[in-house]
This record gives C-alpha cells, structure tokens and sequence, in this order.
C-alpha cells in the first residue's frame, strides 16, 4: 500500500472532497444536458414549423408554436420568408430553405454539445464511483483500527 492509500483520516477527508465535487460537477453536467436537450428540442420544433409553412398554400391556416407547449392558429402568405436570429440581438431575413438550413447546423452543433457532455458526465460518474469505493474501503480500515 503506497503512503497515499494508507488510510488516515486526513486522507480520508481529502478523498470524501474530491467525491463531493465529482458529484457536483455530475449534477452541472447533467443540468447542462438538459438544457441542451432544450435547445435541441426548440431548433427542431422551428425547422418543423418552417417544413409545414412550406408545404402550405398562402391563406391555409396552420398551427404555430409560441413555446411552453403553446400554438397559436396563422394563416400562410405569400411572403414565406423567415426570421431568424444570428445572435446579440440580430436577426435576418432567410427564405425557409436557408432558414432550415440554418436551425439543421444549429441542431447539428447541439447534437455534438449534447454528445461531448454526456460523455464528459459518463467519466465523471466513473470517477465518483472509484471514489466512493475509495472512501468505503479507507473508512472500513480506518474504523477496523478504532480511528474513526
């Protein structure tokens, strides 16, 4: 056993904080997925709102997405172009094929986002788990001593 894994209770100590921040940065991940996840699902529902404004003939009506689960009843014009944001508060006029372009890389880089912290969340858990095995088996040794 290496004078790092003797177990003391400073050692001890040490390992139940790095725990404790693993487990902190798991939960930042996963807060991270989830408004990932978010944004992923508002790109989509906009491309999908732009494929049915598309197919629609001007004066049809059509159901379009306010967000937090709510629509309201449109009717299509002539002018099918959209608006969309590039950022900072801008935003431009595209025809819908540009504009679906666009929300597709938009979802293709949060599809990444969403990727590179999922795995990053997956190490993490790998990490707490060799810590919490660490943390058992040097309070079990510790506590066989009679020093905790």
């Amino acid at each position: 056993m290496s004078p790092e894994d003797a177990p003391s209770e400073q050692n001890l100590r040490d390992n139940v904080m790095m725990l404790e921040t693993a487990k902190a940065q798991l939960d930042g991940l996963l807060k991270q997925q989830e408004l990932i996840q978010l944004a992923v699902d508002e790109h989509v529902r906009a491309r999908e709102t732009i494929k049915q404004m598309m197919k629609s003939a001007p004066g049809e009506e059509i159901l379009v997405p306010l967000g937090a689960d709510s629509y309201i009843h449109a009717k299509v014009s002539d002018n099918k172009d959209a608006v969309v944001g590039i950022g900072s508060g801008v935003s431009l006029r595209k025809s819908p094929e540009e504009a679906e372009k666009v929300l597709d890389t938009r979802i293709d880089d949060l599809s990444r986002a969403f990727k590179s912290v999922s795995e990053k969340a997956a190490q993490t858990e790998g990490l707490i788990q060799e810590l919490s095995e660490k943390v058992q088996s040097q309070y079990d040794q510790l506590q066989a001593k009679g020093q905790v």
